[in-house]
């Protein structure tokens, strides 16, 4: 089970809670806003704080700025130039795994450019697993990713493996309303799905507001999908993704009654999920 830093203004403030809810896992996301190599190469001194913390972490590349699927072929170019810098920089910190978007820059609706953003989603899992690190593609609410349908398609065409969102695909299902949407992604993710981003869902806190990620206040809701990556995956990494501290440590409560209740019954995946890292040391 694994925590997210954008719930914290601080490496000491996330090391703290890491302590007082016996966490040893984190997924960095690296600053939205970044639009440059040289903010990127900022954040690394934070990161190899949290590694020598005794952390195991994987990343998350979340940049509206540089979208594989800019319908400018330069500004894509430019996105793969960006994220292969990523990718290197990701493997010299020791990390195996990254998860990226198609579509995230909500000025780009409805004029993604989905074969040139398969292009280089190609070039870059091709490049990461030379770099020894998988490249993840993960749902959105809207666009071709939030259809399992086209996700699948996108990952066969591309190579990538996948993180699903399920907060995101429960939004997408609630839009389409159409009913086993959510789940319809575990069986056409072909077996690729290695981690999973665990929340309720997102939506607007008020009619028109800003989409926001929102806590579960039980498990009822998401558990169909939560059973079916514990029984039919190999998916071996939840991050809770929440941007409250509290309500992230009200929701690893949550899931780790669930683990405990899959222990029980004989379940794997979400087990493995929680296992310490082999080089894990001592949160310090």
């Amino acid at each position: 089970m694994a925590i997210t830093n954008q719930a914290f203004g601080s490496v000491q403030s996330l090391l703290e809670f890491c302590r007082t809810y016996d966490c040893s896992a984190a997924e960095y996301t690296f600053r939205r806003g970044a639009l440059s190599r040289h903010e990127v190469s900022q954040e690394i001194p934070d990161i190899e704080m949290l590694r020598g913390a005794g952390l195991l972490l994987r990343y998350h590349l979340a940049f509206p700025g540089f979208d594989l699927g800019h319908p400018d072929p330069a500004r894509a170019s430019e996105a793969v130039g960006f994220y292969l810098f990523c990718l290197r920089a990701v493997a010299d910190l020791g990390g195996d795994r990254v998860t990226l978007h198609i579509g995230l820059d909500r000025a780009l609706r409805g004029r993604v450019d989905y074969a040139a953003a398969v292009d280089g989603l190609r070039e870059l899992t091709a490049a990461g697993e030379s770099l020894g690190v998988r490249v993840c593609l993960e749902n959105l609410r809207l666009g071709r990713t939030g259809d399992p349908r086209q996700f699948q398609a996108l990952l066969a065409q591309s190579g990538a493996f996948a993180t699903l969102d399920v907060g995101h695909a429960y939004a997408r299902e609630a839009a389409s309303a159409v009913p086993g949407c959510a789940l319809d992604f575990i069986p056409r993710c072909n077996g690729r799905l290695l981690g999973a981003h665990v929340y309720e869902i997102e939506a607007a806190v008020h009619p028109g507001g800003p989409a926001r990620h929102m806590a579960p206040r039980d498990l009822t809701a998401i558990r169909p999908l939560l059973d079916a990556m514990v029984w039919e995956t190999s998916c071996d990494w939840w991050l809770v993704e929440l941007m409250d501290a509290g309500e992230m440590a009200d929701t690893l409560r949550l899931l780790r009654r669930y683990q405990d209740e899959i222990r029980t019954a004989g379940g794997a995946s979400v087990q493995a999920a929680d296992k310490p890292h082999a080089n894990e040391k001592e949160i310090a």
